[in-house]
Parts: C-alpha cells; sequence; structure tokens
C-alpha cells in the first residue's frame, strides 16, 4: 500500500494540516490545505474514489468545498464516496453552501454519503473496492473516529484522527503494518501525544509509527522513542510504501 502524507501538521502550524493518501485513490482527512498539496504532486483529483473524515473540526474538513469544485472543473464523471461520522451528509451540505453557495445534487458527479454505524454497540465495517475499513471513538471535544484500513494484501494502516488513545483504538489498530497518529502534546485533553502514540504502537505491535498533527511548539524528545522500532516524524509530501 502506497501512503502519501499530503499533509503533517495541525490547525495552526506551518505545515499544512493533516490529510493522508492511501493508493492514490482514498484520502484520509480533507484540510483547508489539502487541494494545493494535491496540486504540487500535479495530482489528478478524479483518482479520489473515497474521502474519510474523521470528524467536523476545520483543519480536517474545510478543504473539501474546494476539492469537490476543483474536481468537477476536472472534468470528473466518477462516483465519490464520503465515510465519516452520524451527521456528515447534513454537515458537509451546510458547508458546501456556506463555502460556495452549493448543495451535494450540484456537482456534474455523484456523491455517496456512508455514515459510521454501529449494531449492537459494535462498529458495522465499511467494505469499499477491495479495501475493509475498521472504526473506532478516539476522546476529543467533540465526536471522533480512528480508522483501519486493510487491502486485498492483508496490508494493514490504522489513522488515529485526532483525540486521546482509548482502548478501542488499540483494538482496532492491533498488527498495523503502519499506525498513523495524532501526537499533539502532553496532557492536552482531547489529545494524543509522542508517549501515548509510542505506548499506542507497542500495545498494537504495530511494524511501524508515523507522528503526525505535533504542536507547532512541542519538541519531539528522541528519547520517548527508545526501543520502537519503524517510529518516524514524516514530512509533508513524503511517501511510503508498506
Amino acid at each position: 500500500m502506497k501512503i502519501t502524507f499530503i499533509g503533517t501538521g495541525e490547525a495552526f502550524g506551518r505545515k499544512a494540516n493533516t490529510s493522508i493518501l492511501a493508493d492514490d485513490k482514498i484520502l484520509l482527512d480533507c484540510g483547508m490545505q489539502t487541494l494545493q498539496q494535491l496540486m504540487k504532486l500535479k495530482f489528478s483529483l478524479p483518482k479520489v474514489k473515497l474521502i474519510f473524515l474523521s470528524h467536523f473540526h476545520a483543519d480536517h474538513i474545510f478543504g473539501l468545498p474546494a476539492f469537490l469544485c476543483a474536481g468537477e472543473e476536472e472534468k470528473r464523471k466518477e462516483v465519490l464516496e464520503i465515510l465519516g461520522g452520524p451527521g456528515t451528509p447534513d454537515y458537509v451540505e451546510k458547508l458546501l453552501f456556506l463555502a460556495y453557495r452549493k448543495t451535494p445534487g450540484d456537482f456534474n458527479f455523484k456523491i455517496n454519503f456512508n455514515e459510521i454505524s454501529k449494531i449492537n454497540e459494535k462498529f458495522q465495517k465499511f467494505e469499499f473496492d477491495n479495501y475493509v475499513f475498521e472504526f473506532a471513538e478516539t476522546e476529543h471535544s467533540i465526536p471522533a473516529f480512528a480508522v483501519s484500513i486493510t487491502d486485498r494484501e492483508g496490508k494493514k494502516v490504522t489513522y488515529t484522527g485526532d483525540g486521546a488513545v482509548t482502548g478501542e483504538v488499540v483494538n482496532l489498530a492491533g498488527n498495523s503494518d503502519l499506525i498513523i497518529a495524532e501526537a499533539y502534546g502532553e496532557n492536552i485533553k482531547g489529545h494524543s501525544s509522542v508517549k501515548c502514540a509510542v505506548e499506542l504502537s507497542r500495545k498494537a505491535r504495530a511494524k511501524k509509527l508515523a507522528l503526525v498533527h505535533i504542536q507547532r511548539k512541542e519538541k519531539v524528545c528522541v528519547s520517548e522513542m527508545e526501543g520502537i522500532e519503524g517510529v518516524f516524524v514524516p514530512g509533508d509530501l513524503d511517501v511510503i510504501e508498506i
């Protein structure tokens, strides 16, 4: 699986907002600079088949209206899947109207909304294009979700989105080939840290750990990573194959 770190930053820093591209077809979050970052790569927007939205904070979703409008300018015809928590269709509709006075039905391509759901207190898997998506809630200031994606070859990537790690997230991330974890800072309510991300990687027995969404004033301490192989801090537009 090819992973492109479109952005690796927090909401207000110099780096682009955290957004991840998997296999050039699955976009995890769509922050305020996501479109510009993709354009730096000369990336064809219609290649994206699905967008996962971890939660509704601006640095994870406010790039969506521009992405959709630019996709139409690039003559997109393919259906676009949008996957997120409960309320995603209403939130996106309001966001589009505020941004460009548009509705999801105004585009020349169809948008399918898929809401994360539970049956008997268990999140339901979502299957799409030979990928299996599984979910867990994080502890954040608003409802927020981590996601794991497993491809047909069994390669597994877990993206925590924003929020403190829960036991459910540890279970979700189990045996991941790569965990992409928020490491915002120590003792910040509703967020994770380097120590928490490293502990998540240990418990989940992950092969690699990428630390993203680090607070702009936070200094990453190398000693916190001792004993953990495969830990790294990616830069914007870095690429890794797993």
